[in-house]
């Protein structure tokens, strides 16, 4: 197994842009009935040779970033279990605190109260994004339950290379790769949302679920218009958030979205944990006195735009090429917009969706969770930034924010006018 693997842009902007977003995306895994904690423990630690990029610290001291293995991984404290009667209260703070860049790149706890035991997940957002942390709970729901039959199995390493927005673009026929230049994937931020600060203290997350019924009656009205789950869910948002912070009228508002760049690539299921996810903005005005089927409309227009531009392949392979500069010089060219965005008094509401955490890829040795959920990122100041994630049907919209920075009613008001426009057209 090799020692030291390169960064790639993504990691590298990952890196940087933690000068004002807290990164780390995690899960929440409920169980009714108790898990092993030794041998959870043990899954643990295994997951970090089965996936190398986990057991390794992040490294950016040298021209290119770079990702170096931990020398004793087994003198390394990567899993923990707490007796609480506070699981639930007790996960978010986990969830809270950052994972070093010393390594592991991964951290769990086991949180056990009597009537149910939690496990919380975190991987540093430096290492993979979302879709690279669905991956890692089923890695190690797999692994926990191999050692249930043989204590003494061990994982191969995952060996294959780690993607980058070049292995994107490299796989992409020429048609693709002329539309995908047109992408724009970023454009100057235009809401003026009020906040306290910028400091990035008293991070937590706020919650809206749907239940089943509510999802399926949500995916059948989107049926109806030729519209997916996440048209809906955008659209919700968007309307959501014209609401609580009466953006100005007349003008294209930049709305950010995340899009998953692995539906390019061959043998998905191999792909070690990585960033392989992009940004790109959503011009969207705002349009007095429209109903949410009218709305509606005008995402899936705007969603099927940026489908035709695959979903920034283009400007992620910028990303890459700027990174090449070196991670110092790709550091300044960031400081600096970031110093101009967060001098302009304006900021993007951010749209993730998670997608579906697969049921059948969490049995732990048939200890099958009775709920989950993702958490995503967090911005200082005011933070705007949905994490959508569905299990059994049951739908999660997770919101990061800094208290110190951002008034909490603003968080709670985002959600409660979501859920309101929503039900207003599959209540």
């Amino acid at each position: 197994m090799s020692e030291r693997f390169p960064a790639s842009g993504i990691d590298a902007v990952v890196s940087i842009t933690r000068a004002v977003t807290r990164h780390r995306i995690g899960l929440r895994l409920v169980f009714d009935e108790p898990l092993d904690a030794d041998r959870l423990a043990r899954a643990v630690r295994l997951s970090l040779d089965a996936e190398p990029i986990l057991g390794c610290s992040f490294q950016a001291d040298s021209f290119r970033a770079y990702w170096r293995r931990i020398e004793d991984l087994d003198t390394v404290e990567a899993f923990s279990a707490i007796e609480t009667e506070h699981a639930d209260q007790e996960v978010i703070t986990f969830q809270a605190l950052e994972v070093d860049d010393a390594g592991p790149q991964v951290a769990a706890c086991l949180f056990r109260s009597p009537c149910k035991d939690v496990l919380g997940i975190k991987l540093s957002h430096i290492s993979g994004d979302g879709q690279a942390a669905k991956s890692y709970a089923y890695l190690l729901s797999e692994i926990y339950t191999r050692l249930g039959t043989n204590p003494s199995w061990r994982p191969e390493p995952n060996a294959t290379a780690r993607p980058t927005p070049k292995d994107v673009w490299n796989a992409l026929d020429p048609g693709q790769r002329r539309q995908a230049r047109r992408a724009k994937y970023w454009t100057a931020p235009n809401w003026l949302i009020p906040a306290k600060a910028r400091t990035g203290e008293g991070l937590t997350y706020r919650f809206l679920t749907l239940a089943p019924e509510r999802f399926d009656a949500l995916k059948a009205c989107g049926r109806e218009s030729e519209a997916s789950i996440n048209d809906m869910l955008l659209t919700g948002f968007f309307r959501a958030c014209v609401r609580a912070f009466d953006p100005d009228h007349g003008k294209p508002l930049s709305l950010m979205c995340t899009a998953d760049l692995r539906r390019y690539l061959p043998d998905v299921a191999r792909l070690p944990i990585a960033n392989v996810s992009l940004f790109g903005s959503l011009g969207i005005e705002r349009v007095g006195g429209e109903d949410f089927g009218d709305t509606l409309h005008r995402v899936r227009e705007r969603m099927n735009a940026w489908a035709q531009t695959c979903y920034g392949a283009g400007p992620a392979l910028s990303v890459e090429r700027i990174g090449s500069l070196g991670y110092k010089p790709m550091r300044r060219v960031l400081e600096t917009a970031l110093r101009i965005v967060g001098g302009s008094g304006r900021t993007y509401p951010w749209f993730t969706n998670m997608g579906i955490l697969d049921e059948g890829r969490l049995g732990f040795d048939n200890r099958t969770p009775s709920a989950a959920n993702i958490y995503g990122p967090a911005a200082f100041g005011a933070s705007v930034v949905p994490t959508i994630s569905t299990y059994r049907k049951a739908l999660t919209v997770c919101m990061g924010s800094c208290d110190e920075d951002f008034d909490p009613e603003l968080v709670r008001l985002v959600l409660h006018f979501t859920e309101e426009e929503l039900d207003s057209v599959s209540g």
